[in-house]
């Protein structure tokens, strides 16, 4: 039987601003926008047309979403649209709650405390161990959240004014230019942070190839034009948002790697931040702006940390835009579907759930694994509270991933990539984690006390359940049947991003100096006040900026004014190169190949990046022959005889050959002299030889 819970109680909220209104309705229509052209480039994916007519229809049908979408947000609102969180907190009736039920928060914190330890001695011998009592931490803060959990009409809104700590209608507008301003100070770092990602030969190379060619290639374009297998997956190449970024490029008159290094970073690392915002809203029950800054901060941070790398770094590509963009939003839609005060909001918040879902698989082909988790926890929750909105809701998100998940598996051999083999709980933690010991305590703590940081009622349980699912999935065995399943081995680890967990830590932080009893009756002020002290205490001892730590197959650094984020003097040198006018199959060292993949598909590299060489379907004796090259032309080690750099080059039909700064150039000139290419003098930093006819 439910506990009879006290509540403060009012019946009217204050109107949203009309700023808050519309961006929260841009951010909408920008869910829907790129959820259109997912759509259109599916059916340009199957008909193999070109995507530039296709471009111009999206871009109108965008312009016209954008003003209807800031039209309806200027009219007149005399209640909030949802946006606003309820601020009354529903506190158990002590009279009336049962003992064992009061005593579950705190066995909760404390197997959270428990947990933490292991963060803080973070090793592989402990981890099942600290992974085991966070599950069970955070399953007991969700059954008191669910046992003490408000219904019906018991819980109402507070109007702000009246909400202790509170200036006055004015505060929104006030905390929605600090949000502003934080975006602009965001947007700047994801211009001027450089990191030569390793997987932008594929991700950039697909925006290359559209803005040069026009169709969605099925097939490889880093090592041919459309000549090998797909190197990436095997086969259906769902993710749309590289497409788009090379239509944008055709239809501007600029290159690919423009667009996607110089337009898409400060744009989506705006989203990002207001999406991050509108989850706080939903979720937050006090303090959001302390909320948002703690989740930003700590995302500054975790330089260490996947959590870090999937963020403002690499936001170009649409994984990471999937992780810091859409998923917030999406926790924020389930919300509103829930609390929706009439069923035209209901449907509204459904109908951007179902636009949610098929923007996701549009962005990476992982929602096919995290969407499956997301919506199975969210249904957990509507069964317990009864919510048919929120069932069909969660149906809705699911159609798209669900859909396009079944075109992979029929038509793929896998998602991720042809390792076997899933990672272990232990690898995927550490992974995504990072190395910093504080920074791992402070996200279990926020993992394990989801359900007790965020507001009262189905956002708390959504929260609790976000984070039972990323934690939970990690049990034994469960990753290899996941991977037996889809194939998605080799990304699997990836399933820890399903919660939030930056915005848990934000609220982390704030619940640590909200000193109100209401928030938390079983602990006194001075726990809080520690609690606050240890967070402050663990970003300062723990945090590694994201400027200075950060690398995935590059280093990371920050430039002066916005660059193309690679290597620089390789981009000189690829530059010259296609003024030039090279074509056909080239052989430059490893990092000019790599350059070249995100710049022009009017030649390609012998070896565009090594990882990929494995999956290529060609001979065994051809990928030996790419691998031996690239160390040729690198000046890697003992170069080999003259016959058998001969017989590569010739196998590989390789049109010209250069060398770059090393202490071996002229033996490498000498060995393509050798094998028939002619010596055709200096272009930028490299010596090159091309085959004569």
């Amino acid at each position: 039987m439910t506990p009879q819970l006290s509540a403060e109680v009012s019946t009217r909220r204050l109107p949203d601003s009309r700023l808050r209104r519309v961006l929260d309705n841009l951010l909408d229509a920008a869910v829907i926008s790129f959820a259109l052209w997912t759509l259109i480039y599916c059916v340009g994916l199957v008909t193999q047309w070109s995507l530039w007519p296709s471009g111009w229809l999206w871009a109108m049908v965008t312009v016209a979403l954008v003003v209807w979408s800031v039209r309806r947000a200027w009219r007149p609102s005399v209640e909030s649209d949802g946006s606003e969180p309820d601020e009354a907190r529903a506190v158990p009736a002590t009279d009336a709650t049962p003992a064992w039920v009061r005593a579950l928060p705190v066995v909760g914190v404390g197997l959270t405390a428990l947990a933490a330890v292991g963060g803080l001695i973070w090793s592989e011998s402990t981890f099942r161990m600290t992974w085991l009592a966070l599950v069970c931490g955070i399953a007991a803060v969700f059954a008191w959240s669910f046992l003490t959990r408000s219904s019906g009409d018991e819980v109402t809104a507070t109007p702000r004014s009246l909400v202790p700590g509170r200036v006055g209608p004015r505060q929104p507008i006030l905390e929605d230019l600090g949000v502003l301003a934080l975006a602009a100070v965001t947007a700047v770092l994801a211009l001027c942070i450089h990191l030569t990602d390793s997987d932008d030969p594929y991700y950039v190379n697909r925006s290359v190839w559209v803005a040069e060619h026009g169709n969605a290639a099925t097939r490889d374009t880093m090592f041919g034009p459309e000549s090998f297998n797909s190197l990436y997956g095997g086969g259906v190449p769902i993710s749309s948002i590289e497409a788009l970024f090379g239509v944008l490029a055709h239809m501007t008159g600029v290159l690919a790697g423009t667009v996607v290094y110089f337009v898409v970073p400060p744009a989506a690392a705006v989203l990002a931040v207001w999406g991050m915002w509108r989850l706080v809203r939903r979720w937050a029950p006090r303090r959001q702006f302390l909320v948002l800054f703690g989740a930003w901060a700590f995302l500054v941070l975790s330089g260490a940390s996947m959590l870090g790398n999937y963020w403002i770094v690499r936001i170009w590509q649409g994984k990471v835009i999937a992780v810091a963009v859409l998923m917030p939003i999406i926790w924020s839609y389930l919300v509103d579907v829930q609390e929706s005060r009439t069923p035209r909001e209901r449907w509204r918040a459904t109908a951007l759930l179902f636009a949610a879902g098929i923007a996701f698989f549009g962005l990476t082909p992982t929602a096919v694994i995290w969407a499956p988790l997301m919506v199975a926890g969210v249904l957990a929750v509507a069964v317990l509270l009864r919510s048919w909105p929120l069932a069909v809701g969660a149906a809705a998100l699911a159609v798209g991933p669900i859909v396009s998940g079944v075109a992979v598996m029929v038509f793929s051999n896998e998602v991720g990539g042809t390792d076997p083999a899933a990672p272990t709980a232990w690898d995927s933690f550490d992974l995504v984690l990072g190395s910093s010991t504080p920074m791992i305590a402070l996200a279990i703590v926020g993992l394990g006390l989801s359900a007790l940081l965020v507001r009262r009622g189905a956002p708390a349980m959504l929260a609790g359940v976000s984070a039972l699912c990323a934690v939970l999935v990690f049990a034994p065995g469960v990753l290899d049947a996941v991977n037996a399943v889809t194939g998605s081995g080799p990304i699997v680890w990836r399933m820890l991003y399903v919660a939030p967990i930056p915005v848990l830590v934000g609220l982390l932080l704030a619940a640590g100096i909200d000193r109100s009893p209401k928030r938390f009756p079983f602990a006194p002020a001075v726990v809080s006040v520690a609690a606050a002290a240890c967070l402050v205490v663990g970003l300062a001892w723990g945090g590694n900026p994201i400027w200075s730590h950060t690398g995935h197959g590059g280093p990371v650094s920050i430039t002066a004014r916005p660059q193309w984020k690679v290597d620089l003097d390789a981009l000189a040198d690829v530059r010259l190169l296609v003024d030039r006018g090279i074509e056909g199959e080239v052989l430059l060292p490893p990092r000019r190949m790599k350059v070249l993949t995100v710049y022009s598909t009017q030649a390609f590299p012998v070896v565009a990046r090594d990882w990929f060489v494995q999956n290529i379907q060609e001979p065994a004796s051809d990928q030996w022959a790419r691998n031996m090259l690239a160390a040729v032309a690198g000046g890697e080690g003992p170069l080999p005889p003259e016959p058998a750099v001969d017989r590569a080059l010739g196998d590989l039909h390789v049109d010209l050959a250069c060398t770059g700064e090393t202490p071996q150039r002229e033996q490498v000139m000498r060995l393509f002299e050798a094998a028939g290419y002619v010596d055709i003098g200096r272009i930028g930093s490299l010596s090159c030889a091309k085959l004569q006819p």
